[in-house]
């Protein structure tokens, strides 16, 4: 068994309709053409920082069972103190505290997410 990240959307902020949060751009990866298959890119645009703490640059999102349910695949993430990209799993505690983050700012623009942890 393996542990899975999930972002819930309020209702009424259906991520496949939304294109900025904040400094946060929403991008579809592949066409919508069949929903169960949709997957999102959520990237954060603003430029790196100079620091030495781990920054998100870009959450991959899969569709979940409903509207409101997406799955995080994966996250990619700038690590300062070692100058690399690198890719994350969403259920590392480090990478959950930079996710309360940006739920956060979310909610500061009326976007409305939870963050769910499942056993698969």
């Amino acid at each position: 068994m393996s542990t899975i990240a999930v972002l819930e959307f309020d209702a009424f902020d259906n991520p496949m309709q939304l294109s900025k949060v904040g400094n946060w751009v929403f991008t579809f990866l592949n066409q919508p053409e069949k929903t169960e298959d949709t997957q999102l890119g959520l990237t954060y645009v603003l430029p790196r920082q100079a620091e030495q703490a781990l920054q998100i640059r870009r959450l991959v999102l899969q569709h979940g069972e409903t509207a409101q349910f997406w799955k995080i695949v994966h996250i990619e993430c700038f690590d300062g103190s070692i100058g690399q990209e690198l890719i994350l799993s969403p259920t590392e505690p480090k990478v959950l505290q930079l996710i309360d983050q940006m739920i956060r700012e979310f909610a500061r623009y009326d976007v409305m997410v939870n963050i769910h942890l499942t056993e698969s």
